[in-house]
């Protein structure tokens, strides 16, 4: 998880091999035109196949569903809740690089600032998880 941000906050959640990812987005006026196909064309540009660099075999459609926090395609003024169901989440996939931070993701700096010398438990140790 993940925090940006202080008049208007935006908190992510979730991974890829989890049941979904979204995020919580707080400080959004109220009265603001809001559905999901404003928010569902950034999600289609990321979709796998468009590119070489994108390269995942995994199948996802990637709908955006606003869960709270507009009515009749307006905002209330409460914090706005999107989630992205995943469809083809396969956690044994990264059964093979659970020793090694992955190329291209924060799995090091993730360890290190969420499970640093100073708290929890393991942590990277010269390309092996401790």
């Amino acid at each position: 998880m993940s925090t940006f941000g202080t008049l208007f906050r935006v908190t992510t959640f979730g991974e890829s091999h989890c049941r979904g990812v979204g995020c919580i987005v707080d400080g959004v006026p109220p009265n603001l035109p809001l559905v999901e196909a404003d928010l569902q064309p950034q999600l289609s540009r990321r979709r796998p196949g468009q590119t070489r660099l994108l390269s995942t075999t995994r199948g996802e459609a990637d709908i955006v569903s606003i869960l709270s926090g507009t009515e009749r395609g307006l905002t209330l003024g409460t914090p706005v809740c999107l989630l992205v169901p995943n469809e083809d989440a396969r956690p044994g996939d990264y059964a093979a690089m659970a020793a090694v931070p992955r190329p291209g993701h924060a799995d090091y700096t993730y360890e290190v600032r969420a499970r640093g010398p100073r708290g929890g438990e393991g942590g990277w140790v010269v390309g092996r998880r401790t």
